[in-house]
């Protein structure tokens, strides 16, 4: 009852209606009244160093760099390099095409090849050294994957989806967004740097896997072995890979939104074994029918509920916005944030924003895969689904692996199957039903530390992030708040956890810059891709000879 009236005061339009549970002795505050004096302070901006190189603003500004990279980009896409999870062996001819992208990227940068120290790892996965003359500095791990996803129907797609083709303004096809973009601008990043003469102090190391897409074990999972054994654990200043939530605007103010942290992940297989027979004597419930009573309940018995606690990142964007963009958010968001329950400021934040919003601070369930039955007139005896699930950070995998037992037993004594649940259990009968983890569970990812006024890593990530984006031509008058939040979905960073703590997960790109992930007609608009490329270059300058 508490969350339902927290919910119902907050979607009010007024914070004095506000109904949601207060510390003791506390009154809902309007949001003009709210002390913000030690909310969201900013990291100072981090001007580029006075290293004699030209300025990132090149990049966005010289038509002739902007059709260098759309092709550089466009014959990235132009290679088929799909990943799959019914494929996991390298030297498959099905991974023939990456070998086509090396070379590829060979002839595109010359000079990183000659000038890195470039490995194979598991045949695919690329790792660029350039070795800096300070060791005593921790390297930067700078990554994005090569694979892309699959297509289906070639035909749905404006232009063929390995074309590449370029407009004039977006770049068309399979990988454009996701994320070749981050690979090409990384590479063209370190490509322009060594051809003005660049030479680093601090190690720059480049790591490109190779099925991400896919889960990524054989990719940047065999590459972290590498950089772990060679570097050390917490050897890395940073790890920036794909990712994150891009730049929104509210107003004036453009939030930057590296994912600092990633929900975990689980996958839950049933398979249920059953006596068949001729569908002219049907029992009242089939094996399909079976399965869709369980999965009828899993989507309405026990919900998963959203957190928004003080731990969480996302909070902290709440609170940035409540502060910066008072105007633009829900009046009673500031009141609400002084709350102490999490559960009721989540609920409302959620109803007030969407499913998008939600899943960030709730686990998701979502049935993808269902098998059953091989002809009309015989009984289905063997059916088969699979449920995928993204943990919320305040969950587990085993808390996710507990709540399906908890449904599903009652069903399986209402029907007389034996049942076993990951490995234990009664399977006697030949009428089973079995409850599996066909993968590795992930748990929620660390967060990694924001805190400007003690993290000097995060402070001069954000301040490089705020000088880029401030003087870019597209967010010109613009302030820049950089904070971090949690992605919902996972990157190649789940490997590479022993390697720092700091961990962004951000593909710089504003709102409207980028279309149809993993979906049809998958584009990019080339001005985004110019100002990431900016900030790749500014961020290894800055960083190359700070000591933190």
């Amino acid at each position: 009852m508490r969350v339902l009236a927290a919910l119902l005061g907050l979607l009010s339009t007024s914070a004095t209606a506000l109904s949601i549970h207060l510390p003791s002795g506390q009154v809902p505050l309007e949001a003009d009244s709210f002390d913000f004096k030690d909310v969201c302070p900013l990291a100072p901006k981090v001007s580029p160093p006075a290293d004699g190189l030209h300025p990132s603003s090149k990049f966005v500004e010289d038509d002739a760099i902007k059709l260098k990279q759309a092709e550089r980009l466009s014959k990235a896409v132009q290679i088929p390099s799909t990943s799959t999870e019914a494929v996991t062996d390298p030297y498959d001819d099905y991974f023939a095409p990456f070998l086509d992208l090396h070379r590829v990227l060979g002839e595109l940068f010359p000079l990183t090849h000659a000038y890195a120290r470039v490995e194979k790892v598991n045949r695919l996965g690329l790792i660029f050294t350039l070795n800096g003359t300070n060791d005593a500095v921790k390297p930067l791990l700078l990554t994005a994957h090569q694979d892309v996803v699959p297509i289906d129907d070639a035909s749905d797609w404006t232009y063929p989806p390995f074309s590449g083709h370029f407009d004039g303004q977006w770049l068309w096809g399979r990988g454009a967004s996701d994320c070749k973009n981050v690979l090409i601008g990384l590479l063209s990043a370190v490509e322009d740097l060594l051809q003005q003469g660049w030479e680093p102090t601090r190690t720059v190391v480049l790591a490109f896997g190779f099925d991400e897409e896919s889960h990524g074990w054989g990719g940047a999972g065999e590459i972290a072995k590498v950089l772990e054994k060679r570097y050390g654990r917490d050897s890395f200043e940073l790890v920036l890979d794909e990712g994150g939530m891009g730049l929104r605007t509210l107003g004036d103010v453009v939030y930057a939104l590296p994912g600092v942290g990633e929900k975990g992940s689980i996958d839950l297989h049933l398979a249920l074994s059953i006596d068949g027979g001729h569908s002219s004597v049907p029992p009242p419930h089939t094996g399909i029918g079976i399965i869709a009573e369980i999965i009828y309940h899993l989507e309405r018995d026990d919900l998963f509920v959203p957190r928004l606690d003080e731990k969480h990142p996302s909070r902290k964007t709440l609170e940035c916005q409540a502060r910066h963009s008072p105007e633009h958010v829900e009046p009673w968001l500031a009141s609400a944030l002084e709350s102490d329950d999490y559960v009721g400021l989540a609920e409302a934040v959620a109803a007030s924003r969407g499913d998008v919003i939600r899943f960030t601070y709730q686990t998701s369930q979502a049935v993808d895969l269902i098998k059953g039955g091989v002809k009309i007139n015989a009984l289905p005896e063997k059916v088969n689904a699979t449920v995928n699930y993204r943990v919320a950070l305040h969950e587990s995998p085993d808390f996710v692996k507990a709540r399906a037992v908890k449904i599903i037993k009652p069903i399986v004594e209402k029907y007389n199957l034996s049942f076993s649940a990951f490995g234990s259990g009664d399977d006697s009968s030949s009428n089973h039903l079995s409850l599996t983890t066909p993968g590795i569970p992930l748990v929620p990812a660390p967060i990694s530390p924001t805190d400007v006024r003690k993290d000097a890593v995060w402070a001069r990530f954000s301040g490089v992030a705020r000088s880029v984006f401030e003087s870019v031509p597209s967010l010109a008058g613009k302030k820049v708040v950089v904070s971090g939040d949690v992605m919902t979905g996972n990157t190649d960073t789940r490997f590479y956890w022993n390697l720092t703590r700091n961990i962004y997960r951000w593909s710089p790109t504003r709102a409207g810059g980028s279309a149809n992930i993993h979906t049809v007609d998958e584009r990019l608009d080339i001005a985004v891709h110019l100002e990431g490329l900016a900030l790749y270059y500014d961020l290894i300058r800055s960083f190359d000879k700070w000591e933190s």
